[in-house]
């Protein structure tokens, strides 16, 4: 089986992980890569309340299994690996315990390595630890946003020619007529008597 590459192991973060007979363990978290390849070659898995304690596995004969990633190990096994702090780069004492755990015997040194000619010679020489870690930031961003929204416009216009009459108010009532009959009786409640 070809190893696995950066990208396949990147889309298994998140996913459920399974033992060899199909338990669940927790969810595929931080990567480790081989310090001589640059692929990936231990994983974590984060079990427990919340998912806040990780054990980490060998990534060589782990495999996609209906959307789940399938190890040849038991979940007893993944649970009693040892501890490995993800804060702190892994050292080799570390290494070597995990590989004894999981019945490795000694693994490659997990080293990113640099090559550097020299005259026809290919030297390696440790250069630094890569850890994969996929994290969320917030970033603010200023956008300019088009907004629609209906208003109401006034819009003037020029009389019209001509005769201009007299408009009144739809609202207003019309002014009252005065009497000049004086045989008319005073509007009731008004207060008057007729003569």
């Amino acid at each position: 089986m070809p190893p696995l590459d950066v990208d396949t192991v990147l889309d298994w973060r998140g996913r459920t992980v399974r033992d060899a007979e199909g338990e669940k363990l927790g969810i595929l978290g931080d990567i480790l890569l081989d310090r001589e390849t640059d692929l990936p070659a231990w994983a974590g898995v984060r079990t427990g309340l919340f998912g806040r304690h990780e054990s980490y596995f060998p990534l060589e004969g782990a495999t996609e299994a209906d959307g789940d990633v399938r190890l040849p190990y038991t979940a007893q096994q993944v649970k009693d690996a040892p501890h490995v702090d993800p804060d702190v780069t892994l050292s080799a004492e570390d290494e070597e315990r995990m590989y004894e755990h999981y019945g490795q015997g000694s693994g490659a040194a997990m080293v990113r390595s640099e090559e550097e000619v020299s005259l026809g010679e290919v030297q390696r020489r440790p250069v630094e630890r890569v850890r994969l870690r996929k994290v969320t930031v917030t970033e603010n961003v200023e956008q300019t946003i088009p907004v629609r929204r209906e208003v109401v416009q006034l819009e003037h216009e020029p009389p019209p020619e001509g005769r201009i009459e007299s408009v009144e108010d739809a609202g207003e009532a019309p002014a009252p007529e005065s009497v000049e009959d004086a045989g008319e009786a005073p509007a009731p409640g008004s207060g008057e008597r007729p003569s």
